[in-house]
């Protein structure tokens, strides 16, 4: 047991080292991003009686971005799904607590990748979400990389329906109270995209990428209050992407 356990230490190590020489390294390279951040002031000061959850899935799924509702018992089996249906060459992984179920279903996965290298999909946990616009933040502590844009061609987020916020102004105070009033270096608020269309079929490429958020509902109150949606697949209580095709 104790050799297992230093293994792992060191590999802990060596992969945080990666993840900051490829953050040092990646920051020098100025690139072109397709899609607008979102409104910082969007929202702000307006009144809203739309479940939070109702109206972040709306806002997201109104952008492009793929939403699937979970809980706490099916969240990895569905997340274990989607990457084995969608055979993923490799995925980049930045989540300790999902790598053991990953390597347990011999899903293919890496925990760090190479400055200007993609790969096919990465997955992030997100902490901030935004109701008024559907997008969501990622932070150093929970994605380990300055940005998510150009990594991967699908971008799947795991995140839970606490983690809701009204507007980007409640976000930021969340973010400042827990840190004490010290702001995180980098905090990056990234909204879905459109996909681009080849012979009417949709695009994704790491430049504009596929979102699929997994969220893990409390109160699920879709089931009276369901948002309507432009593809009638997306309002069933499954994931349209575990039988979709690329």
């Amino acid at each position: 047991m104790a050799n297992n356990s230093n293994q792992m230490g060191n590999q802990i190590l060596t992969d945080k080292e990666n993840i900051r020489r490829n953050i040092r390294n990646g920051l020098t390279y100025k690139k072109p991003y397709p899609s607008a951040p979102p409104e910082i002031g969007a929202g702000l000061g307006a009144d809203s009686t739309e479940h939070p959850l109702v109206e972040f899935v709306r806002h997201f799924r109104g952008a492009g971005g793929k939403y699937i509702p979970c809980t706490k018992d099916n969240l990895v089996p569905r997340l274990i799904k989607i990457a084995q249906g969608q055979q993923y060459g490799t995925l980049l992984n930045t989540s300790p607590n999902l790598g053991q179920f990953l390597k347990k279903h011999h899903v293919r996965h890496v925990t760090a990748v190479n400055p200007m290298e993609t790969v096919d999909a990465a997955l992030f946990f997100s902490d901030m979400l935004i109701a008024h616009t559907g997008a969501i933040g990622f932070t150093p502590s929970v994605s380990l990389y300055p940005s998510i844009r150009n990594l991967a061609r699908d971008i799947i987020v795991v995140s839970r329906e606490r983690c809701i916020f009204r507007d980007m102004e409640d976000a930021l105070a969340y973010q400042l109270n827990r840190n004490g009033n010290a702001p995180n270096p980098i905090t990056e608020f990234i909204c879905p995209s459109q996909p681009e269309q080849s012979d009417g079929a949709d695009v994704f490429t790491p430049r504009n990428p596929r979102f699929i958020l997994m969220m893990v509902e409390e109160s699920h109150p879709q089931e009276t209050e369901q948002p309507e949606s432009q593809n009638s697949n997306e309002t069933q209580h499954e994931s349209e992407v575990e039988e979709s095709d690329r």
